[in-house]
């Protein structure tokens, strides 16, 4: 699980792919769980990074979900076609338990 807070933008969407793909790389069939309740605001470097990310795990047989967007954040995935893509839950527990654990 990967707890993500303030603005996922320009210079903040390089790190979170960087943390992110720490935690993929060479994993079999990762799993992964990325709160966004303490996300404000997603920028389109931001949504590049979320998107690189569920490939990177798809490509590995794994699972990406969302959970704890505020309205604002899924507008944004709304409005640019992501959110079909995603798996995305209201609460932690409700993610973890669409993960499997």
């Amino acid at each position: 699980m990967v707890t993500v807070t303030g603005r996922l933008d320009g210079g903040a969407s390089d790190a979170f792919a960087a943390r992110v793909g720490g935690l993929i790389d060479g994993a079999n069939k990762p799993k992964l769980l990325v709160d966004f309740a303490g996300v404000d605001f997603v920028s389109s470097a931001g949504l590049r990074a979320v998107l690189t990310t569920i490939k990177r795990i798809k490509a590995s047989g794994g699972a990406f979900v969302l959970c704890g967007l505020q309205d604002p954040v899924r507008e944004v995935l709304d409005i640019s076609g992501f959110t079909p893509m995603l798996r995305i839950h209201g609460s932690r527990t409700d993610g973890l338990a669409a993960l499997g654990g």
